[in-house]
């Protein structure tokens, strides 16, 4: 074991650890966008920055080490933060209170609690793209993508399917289907990992009705 302290309390961690993870497990609150466990640091989003040894770093790409003294409520570091996440929600609109993805489990609608944001301070930019619902079990909206790379990464590294990218050349960049294809007509298998590791609600499930609930009147059976 190795000895860390977190804004001045010391805690007994393994050696190798993520610190994003060792934080979240001391009990301290920390933004993460772009993060998620089984992927691992993509480190698109800095809304994790931390200030070690007086030096701002992303918690989820570094590793703890014995001694380390990690601040996560430094003025720089909260300012880090702050500034990141405007420019990530600059590619989307809050609109919480409304959305079908506020159930607890957005990164985004999470983040946006933890740095207590009100209102957008960068405007939102739409996109100048229709919503893409020709695949039967997902839709994707680029309006509402922050372009995290999250859906990428399961894409390519976990499930190994090279299916998704990002087209960052495009004025308006947005996650593509095989270069450029609708999502129904590119070489997806549905195996739905995007759609489990999106952090907003620009990937989310086609609500698709059951055969009892058909047969009720007033079903609205359909997508959602």
């Amino acid at each position: 074991m190795s000895r860390i302290t977190i804004d001045g309390s010391a805690h007994d961690v393994q050696p190798g650890d993520r610190l994003i993870d060792v934080i979240r497990r001391a009990g301290v609150e920390l933004p993460a966008v772009c993060y998620h466990p089984q992927l691992g640091p993509i480190q698109t989003c800095d809304a994790c920055m931390v200030e070690i040894d007086g030096a701002l770093v992303r918690a989820c790409a570094v590793n703890v080490s014995d001694a380390m003294a990690v601040t996560t409520r430094s003025a720089a570091a909260i300012a880090a933060r702050r500034q990141a996440f405007d420019r990530v929600l600059a590619n989307h609109q809050l609109y919480c209170t409304i959305c079908d993805n506020n159930t607890g489990a957005c990164a985004v609608h999470d983040a946006t609690r933890l740095l207590a944001v009100e209102q957008q301070t960068r405007p939102f930019r739409p996109k100048p793209f229709a919503v893409d619902d020709t695949n039967p079990f997902y839709r994707y909206d680029p309006d509402q993508c922050i372009l995290c790379g999250r859906c990428v990464e399961a894409c390519q590294n976990v499930q190994v399917n090279e299916t998704l990218s990002i087209d960052w050349e495009s004025e308006h960049p947005r996650v593509v289907w095989d270069g450029g294809a609708a999502a129904g007509e590119s070489s997806c298998v549905s195996c739905g990992h995007c759609v489990t590791v999106c952090p907003c609600n620009a990937l989310t499930k086609h609500f698709i009705a059951t055969d009892r609930c058909m047969t009720r009147p007033g079903c609205g059976a359909g997508r959602a």
